[in-house]
């Protein structure tokens, strides 16, 4: 699961760095008038903001699912006891 999610968030991280760059204002000639500058701006800027809760929604979405995966790893509290063995101690380090 968790090579999944690696190649997710590659590919994920790819996309939203691609759509940052496409919405940046790049100006090959400058505009001539403060309204054709402006609504250049505020197109950029929509796109832009558009980016940044893309990059937060990731932010929250890897946060559950971390938080789930994590949570499904503990081991219950009866399951040691009921089996009656002790844990196996660590390998010793060379």
């Amino acid at each position: 699961m968790t090579k999944v999610l690696a190649v997710l968030r590659t590919v994920y991280l790819i996309f939203i760095v691609g759509y940052t760059v496409w919405a940046m204002p790049v100006f090959v000639k400058m505009p001539n008038t403060f309204d054709e500058l402006y609504s250049r701006c505020s197109v950029s800027t929509s796109r832009i903001e558009g980016a940044a809760w893309l990059a937060i929604a990731w932010i929250a979405f890897e946060t559950v699912v971390g938080w789930l995966l994590a949570r499904g790893k503990r081991s219950r509290p009866g399951e040691v006891a009921a089996s009656g063995a002790a844990p196996a101690p660590p390998a010793p380090r060379a």
